[in-house]
This record gives structure tokens, C-alpha cells and sequence, in this order.
């Protein structure tokens, strides 16, 4: 039996405001873009806040505890 990738299970695209796993970042989702993809607002490493378009089937649902 193969496992569930929890990619594959999130079907629903993110509404607004809401808060995701990118990569190995926590980001929040700013509105719909253009096709498949939504805008999300991040922190990176630098500390400098950057706007991105992504698309959300590679946005991943927040853990029960972020800290």
C-alpha cells in the first residue's frame, strides 16, 4: 500500500489570510493569481519580506502548533 502525500491530500485552494508551510518557510496567502497560482507574503532568511507567486497545490496545511 503506498503512502499519502500530504500534497495530495489539500485539494482546496487556500482562501485569503490564511497561513501555509512553503518550502521551509511559513507564509501567508494574499489572494488568487493568475491560473493555478496564488500570491503569498514571506520573510526570508535576510529579513527582507517578499510577495511571490506560487502555485498552491505546493502550499502545504500549518502544523496544529507553530512554535
Amino acid at each position: 500500500m503506498s503512502a499519502v502525500s500530504p500534497r495530495k491530500s489539500s485539494k482546496r485552494k487556500p482562501s485569503r489570510g490564511m497561513l501555509a508551510r512553503y518550502h521551509n518557510r511559513i507564509v501567508e496567502v494574499l489572494g488568487e493569481a493568475r491560473g493555478q497560482r496564488v500570491m503569498i507574503r514571506s520573510i526570508h532568511d535576510d529579513g527582507v519580506e517578499r510577495r511571490t507567486a506560487v502555485k498552491w497545490i505546493n502550499l502545504l496545511p500549518v502544523d496544529a502548533e507553530l512554535f
